[in-house]
């Protein structure tokens, strides 16, 4: 599976992911840059650019899309992104079904989820 990600600002999302998040690209070209998640692919796009892969019209008509990291240790990964100058909007918090999850935005206002792994 692979999960594609359009930009207002390629160069920021790209800094963010690959600096901020540490997830190290695969292939970077123009306006395009790759990353393997175990067996998932997130590439990222220029919105502009996207328009060679369907019309402008079909842009934003979603309802947007939450990327969630599950992570091993919650309060490390906070504090190490809190350090790199990433603000929390919420959390940490445990759900009503029991999950300890974080929420803070990336570059293009996007809610990124991260949250420890959890058995119901």
């Amino acid at each position: 599976m692979r999960f594609a990600y359009l930009s207002k600002i390629l160069k920021n999302l790209f800094t963010f992911i690959n600096d901020i998040l540490g997830l190290k690209a695969k292939s970077q070209e123009g306006n395009f840059a790759d990353f393997k998640l175990g067996e998932t692919g997130l590439a990222i796009f220029q919105k502009d650019d996207a328009v060679a892969m369907f019309p402008k019209e079909h842009m934003n008509t979603g309802g947007g899309i939450v990327l969630g990291f599950q992570v091993e240790s919650l309060e490390k990964v906070i504090k190490d992104l809190k350090d790199k100058g990433v603000t929390f909007f919420e959390g940490p918090k445990k759900t009503p079904w029991g999950q300890k999850v974080a929420y803070f935005k990336d570059p293009d206002g996007n809610v990124i989820e991260l949250s420890e792994p959890f058995e119901e």
